[in-house]
């Protein structure tokens, strides 16, 4: 495990990068030398598209500095920059990320055959689907979390502070300095306190609820929203014909009941509701 955990980006100068750039193409015979004519290569627009390719390589190769070393496969990035809304995220194994602003989440487009693994930073409430046969786990900067199936909020920050309180199920905790582990389980909440695992009996019984106050979906299928909205609502909603389920959206939904949700999906995507006693459809029109 890399211990370059790095959240910033340097400035880019410009001219600098473009000066040692034109050297070596001059060098390698790519450009005619500038002290023996006029280069396109020297005007404005090709110096600023040179800067933007300088910053996607800086941006990615902040991104490998964040990452594990280990994790050779390439990884989706989410990053949630408004502090006001949860950004909520269907993982391809049915497992739902809530995240909270100021964090970050790397994830593969699909998981390894024998694992899940994700990374994150800052604070975010994961509730896992169940498969035995894959364990989930979550590394952060110093702590490895790993679950079968579960509902629990990991808080973890560049300086390595780190907090656990689970909802549902059992989690194992593991510092990566020495291998020391802790099992917490639903109700309890662990810390990290003198480089010490410390342990209480009670958490926040308003932590879901922070978390799905204000939820923001970008991109999303409508199966993968859907499926968020049916984990806490009583009335089931169900959509009929498959080729609605991959209609993706972006929206916001604020304290709002599942009629108002599915009302706004119906309005945004023009579909057509039907609500009964016990169960609402969303089809076609």
């Amino acid at each position: 495990m890399s211990n370059n955990y790095h959240n910033y980006i340097h400035q880019i100068d410009t001219d600098k990068a473009w000066d040692k750039l034109q050297a070596r193409l001059q060098e390698e015979n790519l450009i005619a030398d500038s002290r023996k004519g006029h280069s396109i290569f020297k005007s404005q627009t090709f110096k600023w598209a040179i800067a933007a390719v300088l910053a996607l390589c800086l941006t990615t190769a902040v991104i490998k500095f964040f990452i594990p070393e280990q994790h050779k496969a390439p990884l989706l990035s989410m990053r949630n920059m408004d502090i006001n809304n949860t950004l909520v995220k269907t993982l391809e194994d049915g497992s739902t990320v809530y995240l909270a602003g100021s964090s970050s989440l790397f994830y593969p487009a699909r998981f390894a055959n024998d694992s899940r693994e994700v990374v994150m930073q800052g604070n975010a409430l994961f509730d896992i689907a169940k498969n035995s046969a894959k364990p989930f786990r979550i590394e952060t900067k110093k702590i490895i979390v790993e679950v079968l199936g579960t509902a629990f909020n990991v808080k973890s920050d560049t300086k390595g502070n780190f907090e656990l309180a689970v909802l549902r199920g059992k989690v194992k905790v593991t510092k990566k300095s020495n291998g020391e582990y802790a099992y917490v389980v639903a109700g309890e909440q662990a810390t990290i306190v003198d480089n010490h695992w410390q342990k209480t009996h009670r958490i926040d019984n308003n932590l879901l609820i922070s978390f799905t106050r204000k939820m923001k979906f970008k991109d999303e299928p409508l199966d993968k929203i859907v499926q968020v909205i049916n984990l806490y609502s009583q009335r089931k909603v169900s959509l009929k014909g498959e080729t609605i389920k991959n209609h993706k959206l972006n929206v916001m939904f604020y304290n709002n009941d599942v009629e108002s949700m599915t009302n706004i999906i119906s309005l945004a995507l023009h579909l057509k509701r039907e609500v009964t006693r016990d169960s609402i459809f969303i089809s076609q029109p």
